[in-house]
């Protein structure tokens, strides 16, 4: 019996379909710009619309802070605050100043009429003319004795008696300073301003008496530089040092943001507040900040450099945070990270990539097949 030969047929057909074969994996090549190589990682094909699609950013590599808010004050140096008081007890004959007066170092505050200070004015007058007539008692008695006409011991007694006379005028001379009394027996105390600054308080007025010297009179500050206290909860302040950045929110000026540094720390923690304050030092050359004033406090604490990336480059996978990484030329990676979302448009990474790599920002979601 004869049989058909088949086997050319059977050739035919399998090199038809390879060749149709062939056309498909072509095509799809064509219409698939994207496929996995054999390490499961993305190949793009150069030049091709997903390629000119993606954007590719390096990541960045920075220094985030974190910051403890606190509620805080803005107070006068005390270095730059100064109370005036009358040295003597006595009557105010004038007061030549007012709450808000900007007054400079040396200027005339206030006179006040004191009998201690007229006696004070008299014993140093008196001291005075003492010593020089001691002096010309002792110079006179240096010429006699030269002269052959007198003894030793007069010499001796007039230079005991120069001693004592100055050391009295130094005394009655130390007194009216203390007084800061003008020269003059009418026992007038002028009152100066020890500082240049504003005069904040005036607690004096013309006739009144002065019968307690501890009573404050006038008092001034200048507020040119003021400091910022910031009272951080005890559990904050394990990363507080000198040295820190400083913002500093005054309630008066609600868009307006102060950057310091911390200046200061108290040595302990306030016992009944389990507080620590942290003090910081703010110019205040324009005279808008004004002592007294509420503020909240950020103590930012620096954090190591950390490995930021946009928002835009994250996706999710399996529940999981991915990125696609650029290995080679129009090669990616998925790559799961852990992150910490940030206000804005950046989020830190906390792990998954390196500071030299490169993330898709722009279309990594058209990677996206698994």
């Amino acid at each position: 019996m004869h049989r058909p030969k088949t086997s050319g047929r059977y050739a035919v057909a399998a090199a038809a379909m390879l060749s149709c074969s062939g056309f498909a994996s072509q095509a799809n090549a064509e219409n698939n710009p994207a496929h996995r190589n054999a390490r499961g990682q993305v190949v793009v094909e150069a030049d091709s619309a997903l390629d000119k699609t993606l954007v590719v950013t390096p990541v960045t590599a920075s220094i985030w802070n974190r910051g403890v808010r606190t509620p805080g004050q803005i107070v006068a140096e005390p270095s730059r605050s100064v109370t005036v008081f009358s040295p003597v007890t006595g009557l105010i004959q004038e007061v030549t100043v007012n709450p808000g007066d900007h007054v400079q170092a040396g200027q005339i505050l206030a006179r006040v009429i004191s009998g201690d200070a007229a006696q004070a004015t008299s014993d140093e007058a008196k001291a005075r003319a003492g010593l020089e007539f001691a002096q010309r008692a002792f110079t006179r008695a240096q010429g006699v004795l030269a002269a052959g006409g007198g003894a030793q011991k007069d010499l001796e007694n007039a230079r005991s008696n120069l001693l004592q006379a100055q050391a009295e005028e130094d005394r009655a001379q130390a007194r009216l300073s203390a007084l800061q009394s003008a020269s003059g027996a009418d026992g007038i105390i002028t009152l100066k301003a020890p500082i240049e600054g504003d005069v904040s308080a005036v607690n004096a007025t013309a006739g009144m008496n002065v019968v307690d010297i501890t009573q404050p009179l006038i008092v001034m500050a200048n507020s040119e530089e003021l400091w910022a206290i910031a009272d951080v909860p005890e559990r904050d302040i394990r990363g507080v040092t000198v040295g820190q950045q400083v913002n500093v929110a005054p309630s008066a000026f609600p868009n307006v943001i102060l950057h310091s540094t911390v200046s200061a720390i108290d040595p302990i923690v306030q016992p009944n507040m389990a507080v620590l304050r942290v003090r910081s030092i703010l110019p205040n050359v324009d005279g808008a900040l004004r002592p007294n004033m509420y503020a909240a406090i950020t103590v930012m604490e620096p954090q190591p450099p950390t490995i930021s990336v946009p928002q835009s480059a994250l996706l999710m996978n399996n529940d999981k945070v991915t990125v696609f990484v650029r290995v080679a030329p129009h090669v990616f990676e998925r790559r799961a990270v852990e992150i910490v979302y940030d206000e804005g448009d950046q989020c830190r990474v906390t792990s998954g990539l390196s500071p030299s790599d490169s993330v898709v920002t722009v279309g990594a979601i058209l990677l996206n097949d698994d």
